[in-house]
């Protein structure tokens, strides 16, 4: 460690204009990195929904809808609309229904209008539709628009946040820092690590938009400690009378193992969510963990020029910091007798118990008060593609029928389930009737002799579907016998033909036919897990495992399945890598079981009053915020343990833990802050439902975890005295020092 700080020190100013150099091309790189607003990309390949999606990539396009509701007008000017609409390039059907479509609300005619369009056109169509309708009063909902108001919120809302948890953080550094360019160095140093995390992200190709969102912020609350605990070292190794490179080189010596530490502590729980099944855990996990690292690395390899070179500076303009002492509140402890450790661990322990009743949700019901308006007037619009092996018989199309009727009949709530079907059997019905001379004649306005010899000149002696009629009808105006066809038949032959190809087009790939319903629930809706389940039933029986299924309601059902598994996972991973780093840093396996039970338990007393509050948990809020929660604030208590440790080696266990808690309060409290605002910030000015309630979890777990750290861990360290110091060498050697070495240990060690 001599060697490297030394090292750093004889380079500081080159690896300072290093690291500033190293941020031009990593800005200019941030813009390459792609923004990822479909959650179900991040779906394990062996889900429904993935192997559903696999085969739309592959063979259809995709698709994409819109519940568009006139408000006022008639039934004349919605059919009008939906003609209108329908002839728009990329809309596959626009179509209204007064039976089904039409409702009274607020004292006017609410008519609704469902689009489908290819997903590659739906931004296009849906530019379209606002454009036809901007003289029209007019709501629409769906994952366009969606997608648009969280872009537009992402946009307005996280700079803002941004600027109030830095503003905020800057107060604190002012009133704790010996002088005003203390805080100047740090947001520097984090400005810079921020920047180049940023800026590498494009080695995962993009990242989701939660990720973008919070990422920032996170690394900014995360890691302000690494260069804090510097600036720190640094200045009381100048006090000691130092110059400036010797006590940089000694600060950086004694802040690799604090630092590295919290480090290891906190990217163990990002890393953790990268076993999730839901793959959005890698992606948030990366990113986090390697900002956390970016951190470190630019605290140790950047921050020691700067600070060496504006020491003057920090010397003219010192003050004296705010200090917080911790022994009012250690007296107060030591006073209720254990009163409120045993309330505390109470509460843990109904935190522990209420967290697994917690219900959970996996989507947004509606994104803004549009969608809620329509869902609430029309019900849920949301749409489901069935896949089944291509249809190429009558038989194949009449089981595709009978699959369908069968999953017409399911109900919710004691309604319909499914309001409306889209396939070849039913869209495309007329292409699959059979029909004669005559009857074919009778459909298309022909003389039935006429179509008679049309037939004979096709080489048609019996009856045959309507779709191959076509076909065959088309192939013949290629021929030199088509001018024989008078000219309207020509033209409807030809228009029949068109919506045959789009009709087949739509429903009929290479291998594979698809069917869209559309469900009227979502899959918060009681039943709604019920209903997946008969259409599971119902297609395992006509198709074996030959299907598949895919859309929102089935990615949010594939996530809810994978979420307990992947919940357990993440727990066992985070509370396994912690209990090592601990053990391996303290040699001691009181310490990481002590820690790790008082961090586990601010993190059940989060969640339980989470649940109570909210009704029910974001599932990704669990998640993430028990890695970040058990990773980062666990920093607080082994910064506390490890001064009582070294406070032990000569006073009494009490004063021991007073002595720990005034050396550790100020510092707790500052970092706790910071991941405090920063979590709470979010959580109230952003308006996007996955942002902001990971951010308000976040906020109220800090605040659980500084609350048992300062309240609850002095008690247990004294409880726990014997098991805590046991085989503790430090506190013999200590023993043996005289007076004036052991001041000069407690000196350094309190700058830790």
């Amino acid at each position: 460690m001599k060697k490297i700080a030394s090292a750093i020190v004889r380079f500081r100013y080159l690896l300072s204009a290093l690291m500033l150099l190293l941020c031009v091309p990593a800005a200019l790189n941030i813009g390459g990195t792609g923004i990822n607003y479909d959650l179900t990309a991040y779906l394990a390949p062996d889900t429904m929904t993935a192997r559903g999606l696999k085969i739309m990539e592959a063979e259809f396009e995709n698709t994409a809808s819109l519940s568009l509701v006139l408000v006022g007008g008639g039934d004349e000017e919605a059919f009008s609309f939906a003609e209108k609409i329908s002839n728009m390039e990329g809309v596959i059907s626009a179509s209204y229904d007064p039976a089904t479509g039409l409702k009274e609300k607020d004292g006017e005619e609410w008519r609704l209008i469902g689009v489908i369009s290819d997903a590659a056109s739906a931004e296009k169509v849906y530019d379209g539709v606002e454009a036809l309708l901007k003289d029209t009063p007019h709501m629409i909902s769906g994952a366009v628009r969606d997608g648009r108001i969280i872009r537009k919120s992402m946009s307005d809302e996280i700079p803002l946040v941004m600027l109030i948890s830095c503003l905020i953080v800057l107060l604190v550094l002012l009133l704790m820092s010996r002088s005003p360019v203390e805080p100047v160095m740090f947001f520097m140093c984090i400005g810079v690590s921020i920047v180049l995390n940023m800026g590498t992200n494009n080695m995962f190709g993009s990242i989701s938009f939660i990720t973008f969102a919070v990422a920032a912020i996170l690394q900014l609350a995360l890691a302000m400690d690494y260069s804090i605990m510097l600036i720190n070292a640094y200045d009381r190794m100048l006090e000691s009378g130092l110059d400036r490179p010797e006590a940089m080189a000694a600060a950086l010596e004694m802040s690799f193992l604090p630092v590295s530490s919290s480090a290891l502590t906190t990217v163990a729980g990002m890393l953790s969510l990268v076993f999730m099944s839901f793959t959005i855990g890698f992606d948030i996990g990366m990113v986090l963990a390697k900002g956390i690292v970016i951190s470190m690395l630019t605290v140790f390899l950047m921050l020691p020029g700067f600070l060496t070179l504006f020491t003057p500076l920090m010397l003219r303009t010192a003050h004296r910091p705010l200090h917080l002492s911790g022994k009012r509140l250690s007296a107060l402890i030591q006073k209720s007798r254990g009163t409120i450790a045993a309330a505390l661990i109470l509460l843990i322990v109904a935190g522990a118990a209420l967290q697994t009743r917690n219900a959970y949700t996996y989507t947004v019901r509606d994104m803004d008060g549009e969608s809620a308006g329509i869902s609430e007037a029309f019900g849920r619009s949301d749409p489901v593609a069935l896949l089944i092996p291509l249809c190429r018989t009558d038989g194949d199309y009449d089981e595709e029928s009978a699959a369908l009727r069968e999953i017409g009949e399911l109900e919710i709530g004691g309604r319909k389930a499914v309001t409306s079907v889209y396939a070849m059997p039913v869209t495309g019905e007329a292409a699959l009737k059979t029909v004669d001379a005559d009857t074919a004649a009778d459909m298309m306005g022909m003389d039935r002799g006429l179509m008679r010899t049309f037939f004979a000149l096709l080489g048609i002696d019996r009856p045959i579907r309507g779709g191959e009629l076509v076909k065959k009808a088309e192939a013949f105006l290629q021929t030199p016998g088509g001018w024989l066809v008078p000219a309207d038949t020509r033209k409807q032959i030809t228009e029949l033909s068109e919506i045959l190809s789009l009709a087949e087009g739509t429903f009929n790939g290479r291998e594979w036919s698809r069917a869209i319903l559309f469900l009227d629930m979502s899959y918060m809706d009681p039943g709604a897990r019920e209903v997946l389940d008969g259409i599971r039933e119902i297609m395992t029986a006509h198709y074996g495992d030959r299907w598949a299924m895919t859309g929102g309601i089935m990615a949010t059902d594939d996530i809810g399945t994978s979420f307990s598994g992947d919940l357990r996972r993440v727990g066992l991973i985070t509370v396994a890598a912690v209990f090592l780093i601990i053990l391996l840093s303290f040699k001691n396996a009181a310490v990481p079981v002590t820690l790790v039970c008082v961090i586990q338990g601010a993190v059940w007393v989060n969640m339980a009053y989470s649940g109570l509050k909210d009704g029910s948990v974001f599932f990704m809020c669990y998640l993430i915020c028990m890695a970040l929660q058990m990773g980062a604030t666990i920093d607080y208590g082994i910064l506390l343990t490890e001064n009582y440790r070294r406070c032990r080696a000569s006073t009494a266990p009490w004063d021991a833990a007073a002595a720990a808690l005034d050396r550790s309060m100020q510092t707790v409290l500052t970092s706790g802050l910071a991941l405090v605002t920063a979590g709470f910030a979010v959580g109230k000015i952003s308006s996007v439902f996955y942002i902001s309630s990971i951010g308000t979890m976040l906020g109220r777990g800090a605040v659980v975890s500084v609350l048992l750290v300062l309240l609850l861990l002095p008690q247990m360290l004294v409880w726990l005295d014997r098991l805590i110091i046991r085989g503790q060498n430090a506190i013999n050697a200590a023993g043996k020092q005289g007076p004036a070495d052991r001041k000069s240990a407690d000196a350094k060690n309190a700058m830790t």
